[in-house]
C-alpha cells in the first residue's frame, strides 16, 4: 500500500489560505473557536530596509514516529497502513498529551466538544481515490500531496524553525531557496 505526504514550495506559496479554507470546509470544522487542522504561518526575516515575508501552509506531518500517538494514555491516535494518523474521538478523554507532545503544535483541543483535532489528511477523500482538500484548492500549487516515494527525495526535509526531522520523521518535504535550513 502507498504511503502518502506533502510537499509545500515556499516559493510559491503566497499566503492566500485557500488552504485553510478548503479543510476548514471538507471537514465542517466549526468556526469561531479558534481551531484550524492547516494553518498558514508567516515569517519575516532580514533587516531593515531588506526585509522579506514568507508563507508556509503547515498542518498534521503524519509522522512515522509520531509522539501524538506514543504519549497518548487511551490509545486514540492511530496509524493507517497507508501512514495516515488519525484520532478516535470516542476514545480520546482530551487530556491534551498529544498537544504538549507535538513538536510541531498541530493537534488541538475542540473547546465545544473537548476532545483533541487535528488534520485527518482527508482520508475520506483518500479512500475515494481523490486528495486531501487543501492540495488541491492551492491556487500556485505550492503545497502538493502524493505517494512519498514519489516526495521523499524532493526538496529539503528542514526549514529554520521547523524540529530535526530526525526526532519524528515527518511525512513533508519543502522547495525553497529564501528560507535558510
Amino acid at each position: 500500500m502507498a504511503k502518502y505526504g506533502w510537499l509545500l514550495d515556499l516559493n510559491r506559496c503566497i499566503e492566500c489560505r485557500a488552504c485553510e479554507s478548503a479543510c476548514k470546509q471538507w471537514n465542517a470544522v466549526e468556526t469561531g473557536i479558534g481551531l484550524r487542522y492547516r494553518i498558514v504561518h508567516t515569517r519575516e526575516s532580514g533587516t531593515f530596509p531588506k526585509v522579506a515575508t514568507q508563507a508556509a501552509s503547515l498542518a498534521c506531518n503524519h509522522c512515522d514516529e509520531a509522539w501524538c500517538l506514543k504519549v497518548c494514555p487511551v490509545k486514540a491516535i492511530s496509524r493507517r497502513a497507508d501512514g495516515i494518523v488519525l484520532i478516535d474521538s470516542t476514545r480520546c478523554i482530551g487530556c491534551q498529551q498529544c498537544v504538549k507532545f507535538c513538536p510541531y503544535q498541530v493537534p488541538a483541543l475542540n473547546t465545544v466538544t473537548r476532545k483533541v483535532e487535528k488534520c485527518t489528511m482527508c482520508a475520506d477523500r483518500v479512500d475515494q481515490g481523490l486528495a486531501p482538500a487543501c492540495a488541491t484548492l492551492c491556487p500556485t500549487e505550492a503545497l502538493k500531496w502524493g505517494e512519498w516515494s514519489k516526495i521523499a527525495g524532493q526538496g529539503v526535509g528542514m526549514i529554520a524553525g521547523f524540529t530535526d526531522p530526525r526526532y519524528t520523521a515527518p511525512n513533508i518535504r519543502f522547495v525553497l531557496d529564501t528560507w535558510k535550513k
